[in-house]
């Protein structure tokens, strides 16, 4: 499977180790694209474009196979924070404002540059998507019988000796999981408390039983034709928020599987600006918190 990987799929074996002397060749095209634009002579909105169309959208192709190093995003951005501020006779100019408040949305204050380490993280987790939408396609069947042949893709612990392309799909898997939800169908695949299925804006999983409880699927919070919940017992098994919310759930009218679907989009469908979006919201939330 890691010759498939290498000569196939284009991903090095775990052999290949990727460094920052890899990336080098986005390095001299982004030196190579902003010398042809004198920086001296343009606008700050004509640097913003350049940045968001041209700049920033070098790597993206490979951003969306490998895991890049902190090191490169940090180099890369360093030179993106040069590029906007400018120089003055070979000297740097004064940076007015720190890069964390750039990468902000335009409505919070900021420029809406993107956090590179955020964005390659984000390319990942469309990868791990995929794999979760076409699981019979070739490339989902040699990974599957390679890094989880008796498991299911969300639940696999992964083995350290991986090849760097599977490396990366692990990193955007933890953004994934992270924005997933189930939608219940018949409630045989969905864990009570292991797994998010409340839609509802935050808190996707359900707090703690109110008293001990061996129930484990969420069929079994269903009627015995499981047409509809069992509002008894889920006032009894569950805390008043969490029972309403469950409540509001409507179940389909046939026997239907349960069904993975992206929370942050309405069609339950992944795009990679969501991702983006959660995985920017999660980090500010973890600074907010340091």
């Amino acid at each position: 499977t890691s010759t498939f990987e290498s000569k196939y799929l284009g991903l090095p074996t775990p052999e290949g180790r990727m460094k920052d002397a890899n990336f080098q060749p986005f390095m001299d095209r982004f030196m190579k694209r902003c010398s042809d634009w004198d920086g001296r002579f343009m606008s700050f909105a004509a640097k913003e474009v350049h940045v968001k169309s041209i700049v920033q959208s070098l790597p993206v192709f490979t951003m969306g196979v490998f895991k890049l190093s902190v090191g490169f995003c940090d180099k890369y951005e360093r030179l993106i924070r040069e590029f906007w501020w400018g120089e003055e006779e070979g000297r740097r100019k004064v940076h007015w404002t720190a890069w964390d408040q750039l990468v902000k949305p335009k409505r919070a204050g900021g420029i809406g540059f993107r956090d590179m380490q955020i964005f390659n993280q984000a390319l990942l987790a469309r990868q791990g998507w995929r794999l979760l939408q076409r699981p019979k396609s070739l490339c989902a069947r040699v990974l599957k019988s390679k890094y989880y042949p008796n498991g299911e893709l969300l639940d696999t612990s992964f083995a350290s000796d991986a090849s760097q392309a599977w490396k990366g799909i692990e990193h955007g898997l933890e953004l994934l999981k992270k924005g997933l939800i189930w939608r219940v169908g018949n409630g045989k695949r969905i864990q009570i408390q292991r797994d998010q299925w409340i839609p509802r804006k935050s808190g996707l999983k359900v707090a703690t039983f109110k008293r001990r409880s061996r129930l484990r699927w969420v069929n079994q919070l269903l009627t015995s034709d499981g047409s509809e919940w069992n509002v008894n017992l889920m006032k009894d098994l569950f805390h008043g928020f969490d029972a309403e919310e469950i409540c509001k759930i409507k179940l389909p009218n046939t026997s239907a599987e349960d069904c993975v679907a992206w929370h942050s989009e309405k069609n339950g469908i992944f795009t990679v600006r969501s991702a983006y979006k959660l995985g920017f919201q999660l980090k500010q939330l973890v600074g907010a918190d340091a």
